[in-house]
C-alpha cells in the first residue's frame, strides 16, 4: 500500500510519463485501489456479517430475570385455585411429591416425568428438575388470586400428632385439607411450564400429579399431566 501512494514517483515513472504513457500508469494504479477494495470488502464483509448475525441472535433470545420467572410461577400457582371462596392450606416447604432413595431411583423418575409429559421441551424438564434438587420454602408474599395459609412442616406435625389430628387440622385450618407445590420450571421464553400439585383432603386419601402448562393468551393451562402417586 505505501508505494501505491508514494508522492515521490521513482525515475521510470518520469519516463513514462515524458513518452505519454502517464494516462496508463494512472490507469494501473486505479486499477490496484479497485483490487485493494475487493480484498478490504473480502476482509470486512464477513466479520461484519457475523457480528450482526451474533447480535441479532443475542436479540432473539430474552433475558429472563428472576422477577420475571418469580412472576410467572405466582401465575401457574394460581391457576389451580380459581373459584376458591374458602382460604387454601399450602405446604410451606416445597415437594415434589416423590423423595428418591438413590440416584437409580431419581434417574427412573425423572425418565417417568419426561415420558408422561411427552410435549416437554428438554429445557423446560432440565429447569424443572434444576430448581428442585432441593427444598425451598414459598413466600407468603404469592400474590395467588385467593386467600391462602402457608403451612410449615413443624405445625403440620404438632396438629397431625393429636389424638384426632385430621378433625383438629378441618377445625383449625380448612375441611378442604392441605396442598403441595413444587417450584415451578420453564422454558426460555416462559410460555411453557411443569410443575407439581399434590392435595391431602384427608386420611388416605389425596393424589398428586405432574403437570405441562402451557401459555395461551395469557393464561396458563394444562396441557398434558401424568400421576405422581395416589391413595
Amino acid at each position: 500500500m505505501v508505494a501505491l501512494f508514494d508522492s515521490q514517483p521513482e525515475t521510470h515513472s518520469v519516463h513514462f510519463c515524458l513518452r505519454g504513457t502517464f494516462p496508463s500508469s494512472r490507469r494501473l494504479l486505479n486499477g490496484d485501489i479497485s483490487i485493494m477494495k475487493k480484498l478490504l470488502l473480502n476482509l470486512i464483509f464477513p466479520t461484519l456479517l457475523l457480528l450482526v448475525t451474533a447480535c441479532a441472535g443475542q436479540a432473539s433470545t430474552p433475558i429472563v430475570s428472576p422477577s420475571d420467572i418469580e412472576k410467572e410461577e405466582q401465575a401457574v400457582y394460581a391457576s389451580f385455585f380459581t373459584n376458591n371462596p374458602e382460604p387454601v392450606v399450602i405446604l410451606q416447604d416445597t415437594s415434589t411429591g416423590f423423595l428418591p432413595s438413590s440416584a437409580d431411583e431419581l434417574r427412573q423418575r425423572m425418565d417417568y416425568i419426561a415420558s408422561g409429559l411427552p410435549d416437554a421441551s428438554k429445557e423446560t424438564l432440565d429447569q424443572y428438575f434444576e430448581r428442585n434438587r432441593v427444598t425451598s420454602q414459598l413466600s407468603p408474599d404469592m400474590q395467588l388470586g385467593v386467600n391462602y395459609i402457608l403451612l410449615s412442616a413443624d405445625e403440620l406435625s404438632t396438629i397431625m400428632k393429636q389424638p384426632d389430628g385430621w378433625n383438629a387440622f378441618y377445625e383449625k385450618y380448612s375441611p378442604s385439607g392441605y396442598m403441595q407445590l413444587s417450584r415451578v420450571g420453564f422454558n426460555q421464553t416462559l410460555d411453557q411450564a411443569i410443575v407439581y400439585v399434590g392435595g391431602e383432603p384427608g386420611p388416605m386419601m389425596g393424589s398428586g400429579n405432574y403437570y405441562l402448562m402451557e401459555k395461551q393468551n395469557g393464561q396458563w393451562v394444562i396441557k398434558e399431566q401424568v400421576l405422581a402417586w395416589i391413595s
